[in-house]
């Protein structure tokens, strides 16, 4: 009873039982890390909102000097009246340059401070000059946010006279009576905007993706490493062209949020900062295999003390599963074996019941194939053997030849040259027929042979027979099965022409053409005769020759290869032969070899 696979299988299930034990410390973990999980999560968003307030302070600062400048009295003066000579023009200029400098080196976080407008177009430049013309900037991508703004944060973007990265807000200048005269530029080094804001920090900690928003929703900057390039290029692309929209499409303009976000692999805690005073906001990126690193120890703990109740039950489980898998193994590496042909490949016996009657049901199906498929071999070659006997002696009567010569050299000796010459055409007839004992032969040799048979044909109609032969003298050369043409122009004299006085026009024609990967040479032949009568098959006449033809080609070339037969258009019948292109003899001998071989191959596959 106990080789019963059904008792063993019960047996096992009393295993399950430990396994209860862990499904209980797995949950208690799950419950455990995601209260940790929350609470961390909180905690870091806290920490966020925190840093979002103390970049207020520094985005004031910034802005404060570009309105400083754009509200100077002394910079309103010089936009009041156009410059009167070059003089003045360049006194402007060294003032707003020394107004710029001036101002930049007393805020540290500012880099550089810039002045476009066209005032001066025209007049000369002083060196190291911080105003530069108007046209400049207007030709920047970010420039058309400004046409309807007083002023604005540019996002990180190449500077145009000191070769890096800058984050710059833009105050509009206008003149004392409110008309456009142009716009300063106060810039910050995108590389230490985080620094500068003292919130630098916060990403140094942990290498952590820190994205910094404006008050409109735009990105101004952002920071992370280059292993985190993907997914900062996936949150940010529908940020760098849309309103505010965080990267789940169900959230809309989210503040003070946090979500566990998945990316690949790996899973990462998302936090949304709230705006700030001046409606900024931060978004910041944490890997939580970083943060989640300590909860996740302790969360081992937990597990580890379920894990300990299954140390029992390991080994029993093992064995077990040992006993129960390696007969199917056995059996499955059996299977490919008679896949692969092995029909003498033997499994078993087996301790378990069931298994053991697999096993012996599985010998004794390769025994019934082996016998099979070698009783299916020698059918095949005596098959084989058989048809080319009777096509041999159909289409090779070799015991007429030599008779025919002698009948030949006596109509000779008569003067019957007629009688000569359809006797001489017979002769080499049955000469191409006999071929050596070839299965293939020249092209040419083949119409040679069908040459002979309209020639026979001529001297015994009452018409003669128009044959036009278009076949390229490079294709002559190639090797065809021996006698495929000759039964479809016997066909077509015999049953295309109803009456005698028919004229008859017999066209052949060959050309070589690839399809796929494989080159084939296509043999056409075409009569003008009453062409195939309704339902035609070529299995379902009487007649062999087509039928012999169409099965000669399987049976040498493979099945893609073949005969087809239409009515044309224009009346008359359409012959297209397709066979393999075959250069010379060694590829002959080749494919003589390929169609043992592929006999032998039918013979598996038919068995399994």
């Amino acid at each position: 009873m106990f080789r019963k696979l059904t008792m063993i299988v019960i047996v096992s299930f009393i295993a399950i039982n430990a396994i209860f034990l862990t499904g209980v410390s797995l949950l208690s973990y799950k419950i455990f890390f995601q209260f940790t999980s929350n609470e961390i999560s909180q905690t870091r968003l806290a920490l966020l909102n925190e840093n979002t307030e103390k970049i207020s302070s520094f985005i004031s600062t910034i802005s404060d000097v570009g309105l400083y400048i754009a509200a100077n009295r002394s910079v309103s003066d010089i936009f009041a009246e156009k410059p009167v000579s070059t003089y003045d023009a360049i006194q402007e200029q060294r003032s707003l340059t020394e107004l710029s400098n001036h101002v930049s080196s007393l805020k540290n976080p500012i880099h550089s401070i810039e002045i476009y407008t066209d005032r001066f177009v025209g007049y000369p430049t002083i060196s190291n000059s911080s105003v530069y013309p108007l046209e400049q900037i207007e030709k920047e991508p970010w420039m058309n946010v400004f046409e309807k703004m007083d002023s604005g944060w540019v996002p990180k973007h190449m500077s145009l006279h000191h070769n890096i990265e800058m984050i710059s807000y833009i105050h509009r200048l206008n003149s004392p009576r409110g008309k456009s005269v142009g716009y300063v530029k106060v810039n910050v080094v995108a590389n230490t905007f985080f620094e500068k804001m003292g919130v630098d920090d916060l990403y140094e900690a942990v290498n952590e993706p820190l994205v910094l928003l404006n008050a409109g929703g735009r990105i101004i900057t952002q920071k992370s490493s280059p292993q985190y390039k993907g997914i900062i290029d996936e949150i940010t692309e529908p940020l760098s062209s849309e309103p505010f929209s965080i990267l789940v499409d169900s959230y809309y303009n989210v503040t003070n949020k946090h979500q566990i976000l998945t990316y690949g692999n790996e899973m990462f805690l998302l936090l949304i900062s709230k705006p700030n005073n001046d409606s900024w906001q931060m978004v910041q990126l944490i890997p939580v295999a970083n943060l989640y690193a300590k909860t996740k120890q302790l969360g081992y703990i937990v597990l580890l003390l379920g894990f300990c109740g299954l140390l029992l039950s390991i080994p029993f489980a093992f064995w077990i599963g040992k006993r129960i898998m390696k007969p199917i193994g056995e059996i499955i590496q059996g299977m490919r074996h008679v896949e692969k042909g092995n029909f003498e490949v033997k499994i078993g016996p087996y301790y378990i019941e069931e298994y053991n009657l697999l096993s012996e049901n599985f010998n004794h199906m390769t025994a019934k194939l082996l016998e099979s498929h070698n009783r299916l071999n020698e059918e095949h070659h005596y098959r084989r053997e058989a048809e080319l006997k009777a096509l041999q002696s159909q289409i090779n009567p070799h015991f007429l030849y030599n008779t025919l010569d002698m009948i030949h050299w006596k109509a000779m000796d008569h003067q019957a040259k007629e009688i000569s010459f359809m006797v001489n055409q017979l002769s080499r007839m049955l000469r191409i027929g006999l071929s050596g004992g070839q299965k293939f032969i020249p092209l040419r040799d083949e119409l040679e042979h069908v040459k002979c048979y309209i020639n026979i044909q001529n001297a015994r109609l009452p018409n003669p027979i128009r044959f036009d032969l278009k076949i390229p003298a490079s294709l002559k050369d190639f090797y065809i099965p021996k006698i495929i043409i000759q039964p479809f122009i016997e066909n077509s004299i015999r049953h295309g022409y109803l009456e005698e006085e028919m004229p008859v026009q017999i066209k052949i024609t060959a050309c070589s053409s690839k399809e796929m990967e494989n080159e084939m040479l296509e043999i056409s032949i075409f009569d003008n005769g009453i062409g195939l009568p309704a339902e035609f098959s070529i299995y379902s006449g009487k007649g062999i020759g087509i039928k012999n033809v169409q099965e000669r080609i399987w049976l040498y070339c493979g099945k893609q290869y073949g005969i087809k037969l239409v009515n044309q258009k224009e009346g008359g019948v359409k012959v297209h032969i397709t066979l393999p292109i075959i250069k010379s003899e060694k590829e002959r001998n080749e494919w003589d070899e390929n169609e043992t071989i592929s006999k032998e191959r039918e013979g598996k596959e038919r068995l399994q």
